[in-house]
């Protein structure tokens, strides 16, 4: 065989095994690339649907937090239609223990944006805007809403205490006393007693930072999901 034909031989045997080489580079790339893009579609659409639970959830604690905090308001005020103000916002006494004697937490499912966490899945999702609202709202204002759950918690507990060591009867008579009669009760220990009054403005104090910083926790949900959807539509 000529030697010219070898060399050609060669050269072609050499080109069909590196095109084949990077054939199968470029295939394995392809593959990752749709791989990456489907686990970023399952994460973002996951983030999706548990971003709309905690929705449902943040708007329902709104609601009780600020029922609470117009509750207490109401029993602190000194204006002659408190009391019907009051009535109006709640059917029984137990809403205005949970007020006073009691605290709401504030839990919202966070189920799968910890298995996000935990199993590293976070990666595939590109967008530093998408991740910067996310540690925003599962990180800063979900903590400083618990911090002031806490510090309200503290504040229970004293004020539990003291009408337990005070005002014994103010439990012991409920279940005997009308509803009227069980608020008339509560606010005249109020107003005589300027100690369990000045827990009461710090409790409502710290309820209206905790709603303050819940609105901000929604205000970044909302626009979170927003470029989340925005995302999941141009897939």
């Amino acid at each position: 065989m000529p030697r010219s034909n070898s060399i050609l031989k060669y050269f072609i045997e050499f080109t069909v095994i590196v095109l084949g080489v990077s054939a199968s580079f470029w295939v394995e790339e392809y593959r990752e690339k749709l791989q990456n893009k489907e686990e970023k579609f399952k994460v973002l659409n996951n983030l999706k649907i548990e971003l709309d639970e905690i929705d449902v959830f943040s708007l329902e604690r709104k609601l009780m937090f600020t029922k609470d905090e117009k509750i207490l308001y109401h029993l602190m005020s000194e204006d002659q239609h408190s009391i019907d103000s009051l009535k109006e916002i709640i059917k029984s006494y137990d809403e205005i223990n949970i007020a006073v004697i009691d605290y709401r937490g504030f839990g919202p499912p966070l189920n799968r944006y910890n298995s996000i966490i935990s199993e590293g899945t976070l990666k595939f999702v590109e967008s530093d805007s998408i991740k910067q609202l996310l540690s925003q709202l599962h990180n800063t204002f979900f903590k400083y809403i618990n911090a002031n759950v806490s510090d309200e918690k503290i504040i229970q507990q004293k004020i539990s205490l003291y009408l337990a060591d005070n005002y014994p009867q103010t439990f012991l008579d409920q279940d005997q006393l009308s509803l009227d009669e069980s608020i008339i009760n509560l606010r005249s220990i109020i107003m005589n007693d300027a100690n369990f009054k000045a827990y009461l403005k710090i409790k409502l104090r710290t309820m209206t930072v905790k709603t303050f910083f819940l609105e901000k926790y929604y205000d970044t949900l909302v626009d979170l999901r927003d470029k989340i959807e925005k995302k999941l539509i141009k897939r």
